[in-house]
């Protein structure tokens, strides 16, 4: 019998955390799901714990692979689904109770949908990412009106935030959108699931938008999300030109998101480079050098941008890297140590000045 749901879980060195997250999985309310848990070559216990749970629930498949990445393991458990309906867990993060049932009932109740989109919340004290879209559903043309003008960013808010945070596993996804449109290059590996979960809101037929926090995201220091790692830059220009070619070329209107989006992944490498570089100059040498190998700074247009993040783009085509990164450190010092009223005055003049 076909599963209403396939589970998807990638696994890889999550050994500490995978029984919290497999277990929330397996006592879910609604029931009729299998649950494809892939063990992409993991060198601690976790292929191992996969198979035992395997053993002891019917509906768990395991996939061993040699390691090939994430989206490689998400790809060897999509072409073994049988599931109407397909969502994904990571293997450190766990879900609520109700995850299914709720996400189940509401395909039911908007058939149209192809993608429901449901709110995310922290294992700590951070504040949980917006999921800003009013809850609802959104037929094509809604989406059209309502969601694609604002998705990748929401030009309506102060700072740069999607109206559709662009990860895969807050959402779930009819089987054949998600066939049809899921990532082929392994090359990416960083911004990948905003490449597929954009190109698929843009081929869904219609979205249901759920403000019910389901899923639990494990805020650990220490992973991909909060390093900077020495090819960022240079998977940040190969994925840009995945979004060109797979959904540019069919939706010109959002390229200036598209370029927004990649110009705060810009300024945020800056953040982070200058953290792990151990001085700015180093960091200055460190992103210069990425950006001079790439050519990411000039494939971005300025046109549409915020005039904040155009001052960055000029410093960083005229390769004035140290200046940027001084600017930069400049305005976060003054984010996190200034009192809030005045840096809201700062950023609405500098708003209105871009107006």
């Amino acid at each position: 019998m076909t599963p209403f749901f396939s589970v998807i879980v990638p696994v890889c060195n999550v050994e500490p955390y995978l029984a919290q997250c497999v277990d929330s999985i397996l006592s879910q309310t609604f029931a009729d799901f299998e649950l494809l848990l892939v063990d992409d070559g993991s060198p601690d216990g976790s292929g191992a714990l996969c198979d035992a749970y395997a053993a002891r629930d019917g509906r768990v498949t395991v996939i061993h692979q040699p390691n090939q990445g994430v989206t490689a393991a998400r790809q060897a458990a999509l072409d073994r689904a049988r599931g109407a309906y397909v969502c994904f867990v990571d293997g450190d993060d766990w879900v609520m109770e109700n995850w299914l049932e709720t996400i189940h009932s509401l395909f039911l109740e908007n058939p149209g949908a192809d993608m429901v989109a449901f709110r995310m919340t922290m294992s700590d004290d951070h504040s949980d990412p917006p999921l800003t879209a009013r809850e609802g559903y959104y037929d094509k043309a809604r989406m059209e009106k309502e969601i694609y003008p604002y998705m990748i960013w929401d030009r309506r808010q102060p700072f740069l935030i999607q109206l559709i945070p662009g990860f895969l596993w807050s959402k779930a996804y009819r089987r054949e959108l998600l066939q049809g449109h899921f990532i082929q290059d392994r090359s990416i590996t960083i911004y990948e699931d905003a490449a597929m979960v954009y190109e698929c809101l843009y081929h869904a037929r219609g979205l249901y938008v759920c403000q019910q926090a389901l899923y639990v995201y494990r805020y650990r220091e220490g992973s991909a999300v909060l390093s900077y790692a020495p090819k960022d830059i240079q998977n940040m220009k190969v994925c840009r030109d995945y979004l060109m070619d797979h959904l540019i070329r069919q939706a010109p209107e959002l390229l200036p998101q598209v370029d927004a989006f990649f110009m705060d992944k810009l300024m945020r490498a800056m953040t982070l480079a200058e953290h792990h570089a151990g001085s700015l100059r180093q960091a200055a040498r460190r992103i210069g050098a990425d950006l001079d190998e790439t050519g990411l700074a000039r494939a971005i247009s300025p046109r549409e941008l915020p005039g904040r993040m155009r001052l960055f783009l000029a410093l960083l085509r005229h390769r004035a890297y140290l200046t940027a990164v001084l600017v930069h450190r400049g305005r976060v010092w003054l984010y996190y140590h200034r009192p809030a009223a005045l840096f809201r005055q700062l950023t609405s003049r500098a708003d209105a000045a871009e107006d």
